[in-house]
């Protein structure tokens, strides 16, 4: 079996145009739910690449056995990324762009103007005459466009308050997506934490796996982060 280049640039260091640098334990964690018995579609729908990249990736390293065993003891990133890189082989094929990638520059000037997927849509449509792209094409593009860009001071807003140590701290949660739970031994869904302190300013953050009032309030992790 012979992966493209097209294919392996896409699965480690993102696609076309999109974000360079993607850390090496998206090969780990497409071991790790194989090794769980979890199917090979559902496998591409929580790692993001598609189906045949998803494919390819686990045809390199089926043969070896390397997708049965246990969940934690995973093989090394050195041994996977070899076995990926010696599975491309010596003459990949082209590399392939897709057709959105016309407009990429476009939309990444939208966005820099805080226009989201709808209105760069939009704009394409009524100024590009060529442009037939869907607009679930561009909101794929804009999502990959907005994580290469990364948070922006903008993006987030915490509003200063004078107050003494101790008086006042500021908190927010959100969907961090699908994580491998240590205790569970499977990916659920998990969530971020985020408290600042309103008079250091300093910031600590906690992973969980449920939204139980008890996980929000056990004060010993917090406590710990704070000193």
């Amino acid at each position: 079996m012979v992966l493209s280049q097209a294919s392996l640039g896409a699965f480690l260091f993102g696609a076309p145009g999109g974000a360079v640098g993607i850390s090496m334990h998206r090969l780990q964690e497409l071991v790790r739910p194989h090794r769980m018995g979890t199917g090979a579609r559902e496998v591409a729908r929580m790692l993001g690449p598609s189906p045949n990249t998803e494919r390819d990736y686990r045809s390199a390293l089926e043969p070896l056995g390397l997708l049965d065993g246990p969940t934690d003891e995973l093989p090394t990133l050195e041994s996977l990324r070899a076995i990926v890189v010696a599975a491309r082989g010596s003459t990949p094929l082209p590399r392939q762009v897709s057709s959105v990638e016309r407009w990429a520059e476009v939309a990444a000037t939208m966005v820099g103007r805080g226009a989201g997927a709808k209105a760069t849509f939009d704009y394409l449509k009524v100024h590009e005459p060529e442009f037939a792209e869907s607009e679930w094409t561009i909101k794929r593009l804009v999502k990959r466009l907005k994580k290469a860009r990364g948070v922006q001071v903008d993006d987030v807003a915490i509003p200063v308050a004078e107050t003494v140590a101790g008086e006042l701290a500021q908190v927010d949660f959100g969907f961090a997506g699908k994580l491998f739970d240590p205790q569970q031994k499977r990916m659920r869904k998990a969530y971020v934490f985020v408290m600042v302190l309103a008079h250091s300013r300093r910031m600590v953050t906690r992973l969980v796996f449920d939204q139980k009032a008890s996980t929000w309030c056990c004060r010993a992790p917090w406590s710990a982060q704070i000193g």
